[in-house]
């Protein structure tokens, strides 16, 4: 795909030396460090011009320890340009926790995340973070959400709820590819992105299916429907790295990306791989190129 300007919307740097991440612990893969060289060569191997790192505290660590090593390692990048850091967004203290974000002098932090993966359904919907999100947005951060599929109903009344805050769901909403099942995720999605302020990540799909037989056939009907769902518009690509080594690594599911996309016109192709990325998160116009 020469010729893009390719944004990575979504991959983690870790290190379980200096933090630790509880939920990776027993998973061999991931349990080592992934830092900003690491990503370095990966996004040159992928002609990625820029990218924006994601927490992965809610993998266990302590957020504000995370943040500060996470603003140190991009620092050694001149492609990670931003960062959605995690925050407590249930918690009475979020406007001192969002102070201190905005107090610490780096590259940006333009969005934040609290996982809802591990909540009960109707987490997302609670008062607490409806309040916590619309105080987010008031702050002028993006509200990323990653959850199960379950937790899309609530998700669609936390959303409605926060029309001023700009939201961005992860991963498509983790559809259930492995069981090849298609309701309730796809009339949720449908119901979710009826709303104006959520775009959606094109991320992290080969983890949901079978991460050794997936192909590329099998996720388009999943990634058709998000098309129709929120636009062209409103699909953010990222690579969900280093996860989606779990499921082939990045470069297969680049691969896929590019397959998925090659019969849709340039403006679409640009909008999803990089300019829909620039435009939600702020992230500025001054990219490589994906020739570089």
């Amino acid at each position: 795909m020469t010729g893009f300007r390719v944004i990575d919307s979504h991959h983690h740097l870790w290190d379980p030396k200096a933090l630790r991440y509880s939920l990776l612990e027993d998973i061999e893969e991931l349990s080592r460090p992934f830092l900003a060289d690491d990503f370095e060569e990966q996004a040159r191997r992928l002609a990625i011009g820029r990218s924006i790192c994601v927490e992965a505290a809610s993998a266990g660590a302590d957020g504000r320890r995370e943040t500060a090593w996470l603003l140190r390692q991009m620092e050694r990048s001149a492609r990670i340009v931003a960062l959605i850091a995690w925050a407590p967004l249930e918690r009475p203290d979020l406007g001192h926790y969002l102070d201190w974000l905005s107090s610490l002098e780096a590259k940006p932090i333009v969005g934040i995340r609290r996982s809802f993966e591990f909540e009960s359904d109707g987490f997302p919907g609670q008062p607490a973070v409806i309040e916590g999100a619309r105080l987010a947005g008031e702050r002028g951060f993006v509200v990323d959400l990653v959850l199960f599929a379950r937790s899309l109903q609530a998700t669609i009344t936390l959303v409605e709820a926060c029309p001023q805050t700009q939201f961005v769901l992860d991963h498509l909403g983790k559809p259930p590819i492995r069981e090849g099942r298609f309701e309730p995720w796809a009339s949720e999605l449908r119901e979710l992105a009826a709303c104006p302020n959520v775009a959606c990540k094109l991320s992290g799909l080969p983890v949901e299916a079978d991460r050794t037989t997936w192909t590329t056939a099998i996720l388009r009907p999943y990634v058709e429907h998000g098309f129709d769902c929120f636009g062209a518009e409103r699909l953010l690509f990222g690579t969900d790295w280093p996860v989606v080594n779990l499921a082939g690594g990045a470069g297969r599911w680049f691969t896929a990306v590019s397959e998925l996309l090659q019969p849709l016109d340039h403006d679409v192709r640009a909008a999803v791989l990089g300019e829909n990325a620039r435009r939600v998160y702020g992230v500025g116009p001054g990219l490589v190129s994906s020739g570089s």
